[in-house]
């Protein structure tokens, strides 16, 4: 069961925490999403297995886990075990949700390991009940239980540790692994076709080929992943300095591929994920 929630435009003012999505006992299908969804999304393992795919890492989802996806994410996920992947979904935003998830250590997407799934179980049976209510949910009651469900959860998870993603080449898997760690720093093609023992043509065209991207393209996206984080997790750090530590050594042309990527500047990033 999959359940939407619609708010009024003065909700998103006056209510802190809105939930917008609600699954109990949901089979999940695979999901594959270039640009995220417009909400934050916490989903819960109840039986099955899944895989995630989330900021250039994967994981495997089992039992007695969860997952955070955050709002506008490049995600994907499916479930990779014969028995049926079963999940319970809960999406939200609100004015205070950044600031909240930061506080909470909530606010990187991937896997979580539950200390004690019940908990997170009862406040989403709680959520099911007073949405499930004759006449119309009180919105307010709803962003209450939400949020104790998030400050109560902070409390159940560890992070779980992802792998890279293997492309079914050694040479690319080795490339990334050189992005990845180098990302901060001036990577040019020929240093990282020297770096995997090829020529930079022979390297472009195996890129392409296994990573659908560009080497140029896949190292900018690396970048703009921390640039995002760090956007919202060092608000007072000049947008120019953002762009330095990401390893952009012009700001506007880092500004030019943070808006061409995600359709505003990274100013407005910043001032809509900490408002």
């Amino acid at each position: 069961m999959l359940k939407a929630f619609q708010y009024r435009k003065n909700d998103y003012n006056n209510i802190p925490v809105l939930l917008t999505l609600l699954g109990t006992e949901h089979q999940q299908e695979p999901v594959y999403r270039t640009h995220g969804v417009p909400m934050n999304q916490i989903i819960f393992c109840k039986s099955g297995q899944g895989q995630l795919i989330v900021d250039k890492r994967k994981y495997v989802i089992d039992k007695n886990q969860c997952f955070i996806i955050l709002k506008d994410t490049p995600h994907e996920y499916h479930s990779i075990s014969d028995d049926n992947w079963i999940v319970d979904i809960v999406g939200f935003n609100g004015a205070i949700v950044p600031t909240l998830l930061r506080t909470l250590k909530m606010n990187l997407s991937g896997a979580y390991q539950l200390s004690h799934i019940d908990v997170p179980r009862k406040h989403i049976q709680k959520l099911l009940a007073l949405s499930s209510a004759k006449g119309k949910p009180a919105n307010i009651e709803l962003s209450q239980e939400l949020f104790c469900l998030l400050t109560d959860l902070s409390l159940l998870i560890t992070s779980v540790t992802s792998d890279g993603i293997d492309y079914g080449n050694p040479v690319i898997t080795q490339a990334i692994d050189y992005i990845e760690s180098n990302y901060a720093e001036d990577i040019s093609l020929d240093e990282l076709a020297s770096y995997v023992h090829r020529t930079p043509e022979y390297l472009c065209k195996i890129f392409k080929q296994y990573t659908g991207s560009t080497p140029v393209n896949y190292i900018n996206g690396i970048r703009l992943i921390h640039a995002m984080n760090m956007l919202v997790e060092e608000p007072s750090l000049p947008i120019n300095q953002v762009a330095l530590k990401c390893g952009f050594r012009s700001p506007s042309y880092f500004g030019r591929v943070f808006s061409k990527r995600y359709q505003m500047s990274p100013n407005e990033y910043r001032m809509k994920n900490i408002m």
